[in-house]
């Protein structure tokens, strides 16, 4: 699984326009179709299609399909996400990320509307406004690494998209956002604790401040989340190394880890002995 946008951070194929943090503006461009791809959004995305389409499915089952000159907002969360490639061309899309800084220094220009809309895959026509706006914006900034005008150009971009949006459903919707719908934390995390993520992020997918679902987690797991995660990705590493033929690299991402070495150290002190040694031993018991 891929947690972006840090991932497209490191892609050749991506072009950094405009990079603050976890706030930033970026071009991707590609001919090999990125199929079925998992990712975690760690912050608010707005894409912008320019050509072919994009295949999105959120977690819940919600599919949509973004063709070219269309916009989709998706909240941070967890989605599957497929690039659409026409025959013989490219997938361009222009996306927008913006983390909380940037989001409520925009809402603080909009009143409370006082009612609580779906956040879920809100799409956008690509209108005149918009359009200058990019033209503008691929123009005057692509390649001159002026990064220090990412957050008001996030702003200029948030501002036209709710002057676009029917009776300001934008801004209800990341109004919206603030009060998450809760989720069984139980059902969560047995189903995603092997995704390469925190315990902040899983606070928020479960719709909980992080003081909530650490004392929420504790109550039903009599763990804190940390402890438990590490244990559960560990349990699946072990029965992984007795049961595939994975290499230790890979059995790492698949159980939530993003660094090998700290894997192997984790695995070391749990199981008395390294990940490589533990396969050797159990595929041996196995042959004889």
């Amino acid at each position: 699984m891929k947690v972006v946008p840090q991932a497209f951070y490191q892609h050749s194929n991506t072009e950094k326009i405009f990079v603050d943090g976890l706030s930033s503006v970026l071009y991707k461009s590609v001919t090999n179709a990125d199929l079925q791809n998992q990712r975690y959004l760690s912050t608010h995305a707005i894409t912008l299609v320019l050509n072919g389409a994009l295949r999105i499915e959120d977690y819940e089952g919600t599919l949509q399909i973004i063709e070219k000159d269309r916009l989709i907002f998706l909240p941070k969360g967890l989605y599957m996400i497929s690039d659409i490639i026409p025959k013989n061309e490219t997938f361009d899309a222009l996306v927008f990320f913006f983390d909380d800084t940037v989001t409520h220094s925009f809402l603080d220009h909009y009143p409370d509307l006082q009612e609580s809309v779906s956040s879920n895959g809100i799409c956008f026509e690509y209108n005149q406004d918009l359009r200058l706006f990019v033209d503008t914006l691929l123009q005057l900034y692509r390649g001159k690494g002026q990064h220090q005008f990412t957050k008001s150009k996030l702003l200029e971009f948030l501002h036209l998209l709710a002057l676009s949006s029917n009776d300001g459903y934008f801004v209800k919707a990341l109004q919206s956002l603030k009060v998450k719908e809760r989720k069984s934390i139980r059902a969560f995390m047995e189903e995603h604790f092997d995704k390469p993520l925190d315990v902040d992020d899983y606070a928020y997918l479960t719709g909980r401040s992080v003081s909530t679902f650490q004392r929420d987690f504790k109550s039903r797991f009599q763990h804190s989340p940390k402890q438990w995660l590490i244990q559960k990705r560990l349990e699946k590493a072990a029965a992984l190394l007795q049961s595939s033929a994975n290499s230790i690299s890979e059995i790492t991402a698949m159980v939530g880890y993003e660094n090998t070495s700290h894997f192997i150290k984790a695995f070391q002190r749990k199981y008395g002995e390294s990940p490589k040694q533990f396969h050797i031993r159990h595929r041996r018991a196995r042959v004889i």
